[in-house]
């Protein structure tokens, strides 16, 4: 079985209250464009990770990517068309979409990339150096506090 890990990507420190807003966005939400368009969240190496989502039919001018508040929005619009078409079948979507993906912390896009209908966005992660573990060396040569009852001395 295999174990899907989102964390690099949401939030893993969800409080109750945003809890309670994603659940009622999520129930508030058109089913028919709830999974429009699809995309898949893939490791590419360590610290590096990408979001494709498949976009047939728009082209690069006609999608949006933007970040704000640690929330990456992917638009597609498409303008009007003035032509009145019969189809007899249609399968291809071509509806206008949004798609909102919660960042983690210390995740920032990196880039984008479109070819053959797949936006792809590249996302990295940056710890910050003081954010980083670091390890504290073990001085024995050096001065040693001594803890008195009655008083605190450096000997």
């Amino acid at each position: 079985m295999m174990r899907v890990e989102y964390t690099p990507i949401y939030r893993p420190n969800l409080a109750s209250g945003q809890w309670a807003a994603m659940l009622d966005g999520i129930l508030q939400t058109d089913r028919a464009n709830y999974d429009y368009p699809p995309y898949d969240i893939e490791l590419v190496e360590d610290k590096q990770y990408a979001i494709s989502l498949a976009v047939a039919g728009f082209s690069p001018e006609q999608l949006t990517i933007e970040t704000e508040n640690k929330v990456l929005t992917v638009k597609g619009e498409k303008p009007r068309a003035g032509d009145k078409r019969h189809f007899l079948h249609q399968g291809i979507v071509s509806r206008n979409f949004e798609r909102r993906f919660n960042l983690a912390e210390h995740i920032e896009v990196a880039g984008a990339h479109y070819r053959d209908g797949i936006l792809t966005v590249r996302l990295t992660k940056r710890v910050p150096e003081a954010m980083k573990p670091r390890r504290i060396e073990i001085d024995t040569a050096g001065q040693v506090l001594s803890h008195d009852a009655a008083e605190v001395s450096v000997v």
